[in-house]
This record gives C-alpha cells, sequence and structure tokens, in this order.
C-alpha cells in the first residue's frame, strides 16, 4: 500500500507554494547581502593592505590627506641621496635590493631598463615612466600609451597600482589592467626583450610574449607578498 506524502497539498506558510521552497524575494535578498558582504570584505583587504604597505614603504604612502614621506635613504643610491631634481616624496616603490636582483632575468644593463610606472625611483635609475608630473619622471605618460616606437627600449619593469582603490588614491585613473600594460610593454620592447611585473597577481602571458618564470617577493614576516613575474616577448622577425 503507498504512504501518502504528509507535505503534499501543504500551503506555504508565506502563502504559496512547496514547504521549505524560497520565493524570489528571498533569492533576490541573499544576493544582495551577499554582494554586501563581499564589498565590505573587499573594502576591509584594501584597508588592511594599505596599513600593510605603509609600514613597508617606510611612510612613503599617503594616509588622510597627508603628505607621503622621503623614500628610505637605503633604497637609492648614494650619490642622488639630496638630489634637488629628484623625484617629489611620491608613493610607490620596488622592494629593497630588487633591481639588482632581477638583473640577470632581464638580460641587460641597469641603465637600460624602462620602469613603466615608475614612482619614486630618482633620476638616473633607467628609463622612468610615470603619469603623475609631482613624481618628476624622464616622461609623463599612461602605461598603457607610452610614446616609444616598437622595439626601441631593451627590457622594461613594472609596478603599476594593484587595486581600483590605489589608481584611483595614489594616481587619480581608472584601474589600469595588468593585461593592458603588459600588451603595451612588449610593444616597446625589441624581440627577445624581456619584462618584470610586479602585482598582487600573475598575470597571464598576452599575444606576442612567453610566459618565463614567475616569483614570490616579500619585505619580511607578516609583510604582503608579491608576484615578480617574467615574460619575453617572441623572436618573431629577428634576422636569422
Amino acid at each position: 500500500m503507498k504512504r501518502s506524502n504528509p507535505t503534499r497539498n501543504v500551503p506555504h506558510p508565506s502563502g504559496g507554494g512547496i514547504p521549505g521552497q524560497r520565493s524570489r524575494t528571498d533569492f533576490a535578498g541573499s544576493s544582495t547581502r551577499r554582494l554586501a558582504r563581499r564589498t565590505r570584505k573587499r573594502q576591509e583587504w584594501e584597508a588592511e593592505t594599505v596599513r600593510r604597505l605603509q609600514v613597508e614603504s617606510g611612510g612613503t604612502m599617503p594616509i588622510s590627506g597627508l603628505a607621503p614621506k622621503p623614500p628610505p635613504v637605503l633604497v637609492l643610491y648614494d650619490d642622488l641621496v639630496g638630489d634637488e631634481l629628484g623625484p617629489a616624496p611620491v608613493y610607490g616603490q620596488y622592494p629593497r635590493g630588487l633591481i639588482e636582483r632581477v638583473l640577470p632575468w632581464l638580460r641587460c644593463e641597469r641603465h637600460q631598463i624602462l620602469h613603466i610606472c615608475s614612482g619614486s625611483l630618482p633620476r638616473g635609475e633607467g628609463i622612468r615612466v610615470d603619469i603623475r608630473p609631482e613624481a618628476c619622471p624622464d616622461f609623463i605618460a599612461d602605461g598603457r600609451h607610452l610614446p616609444f616606437a616598437d622595439g626601441e627600449h631593451v627590457a622594461a619593469m613594472i609596478d603599476p597600482p594593484y587595486t581600483p582603490g590605489y589608481a584611483r588614491s595614489l594616481y587619480g585613473v581608472p584601474y589600469p589592467r595588468p593585461a593592458h600594460l603588459l600588451r603595451e610593454a612588449a610593444r616597446v620592447v625589441r624581440p627577445g626583450g624581456r619584462i618584470a611585473f610586479l602585482h598582487y597577481i600573475t598575470p597571464k602571458p598576452v599575444r606576442g610574449v612567453r610566459f618565463v618564470k614567475a616569483f614570490g617577493v616579500s619585505t619580511g614576516f607578516d609583510m604582503p607578498i608579491r608576484a615578480l613575474t617574467i615574460f619575453e616577448r617572441d623572436q618573431k622577425g629577428l634576422p636569422l
């Protein structure tokens, strides 16, 4: 003998439907709450990262509208310390010693590197490109639209803003997608030239470049870790 389903044809407490079934309004409310939670967590993550990077940068990152402090002297060349023509204390610099360590992977001389989003790099440190005039770069330009010919440079390093919040507050620009920056860097680097990309993510290779290697970069315990990714432009077009 078949047993009847005691829940069949029993009205739902909310006014109809199958018991336990959620209404469209319930789903919409849940989606809104999930989005709000994700947004809140993202904001908390950015705030904590800003705090950590403020410590890491030696106080060069502007907080609460205050002017950033000059970068630590150890980051600069001794003969450029106190140079009046150097950059203003804007936020943005590589971890100490990074350029020297990445040179074997870029396979070039230090002065040949094109630095995209150069930040507080001093005069004489390669070819510096930044969108902020107060950084006193060699070229004021957007990293997505560089004022150079195809294949003009030997190698490049890119250290862009890592989040939309950083892009707005530190550079006053929309978030530059890593793929766009990498594609433009690949255009101006000669065939066989290499690009070092410092970011919180490891960007996917774009057309015309190949992935070489990725490293984890940190300045110490309890500090954020970044990815330094090495790419190489295709050899296509080189004479045999």
